[in-house]
């Protein structure tokens, strides 16, 4: 019977390799912290857009300061469709039941009552989380060659789903102000 023998370099570098793969593998899994942390704030902000939406009346859902700008309800569905097409086109999330058209429907609509609206946004949001648990860790650091401000990984991409859904909430905020009603007490984390 043979025996096996190793010599102490040999078994270092193996130790090491098994640890690298066992980090490697520990970081491709749901306990991702990035992914996590981004999961936790994107709820948050579901949450805080749900409630800006709710303090303002049925009436006013079609409410803009100025001509040139977009309506309460156009709002959402401008944070609801840059979810879907951040998440579809950069960042590779496109399910089998996707129904492209109802979407496009959804956005082009001039009437959405207020129930549709918070459908219409939870959905985009729930859309989004997908995509996000979808992209393993290393998928984060793959390069997006053709986003229109030029060549950004996926992480960037990530970040501005939040940043984006952030900056057109803030103009709803404003409105609300602009109503005299009093915006939801801020929740930024």
């Amino acid at each position: 019977m043979k025996s096996i023998t190793f010599s102490l370099p040999l078994f270092l570098v193996g130790f090491a390799l098994l640890f690298v793969a066992s980090s490697v593998q520990a970081q491709t899994g749901a306990d991702f912290p990035a992914q996590k942390e981004w999961k936790e704030k994107w709820d948050n902000s579901l949450a805080y857009t749900l409630e800006a939406l709710e303090t303002i009346p049925d009436s006013s859902l079609h409410y803009r300061p100025t001509a040139d700008q977009m309506s309460v309800q156009e709002q959402i569905q401008h944070i609801s469709g840059n979810v879907y097409g951040l998440s579809r086109r950069f960042l590779g999330y496109e399910p089998e039941t996707f129904d492209e058209d109802a979407l496009r429907e959804l956005l082009a609509d001039d009437d959405l009552n207020r129930k549709e609206l918070v459908s219409l946004i939870t959905d985009a949001y729930a859309f989004g989380t997908a995509a996000i648990e979808s992209l393993p860790a290393a998928g984060w650091e793959e390069m997006v060659p053709n986003f229109f401000a030029g060549p950004k990984s996926k992480r960037v991409i990530v970040y501005l789903l939040q940043d984006h859904a952030t900056h057109h909430r803030a103009q709803l905020l404003m409105y609300l102000r602009m109503m005299n009603l009093k915006p939801p007490r801020y929740r930024g984390w």
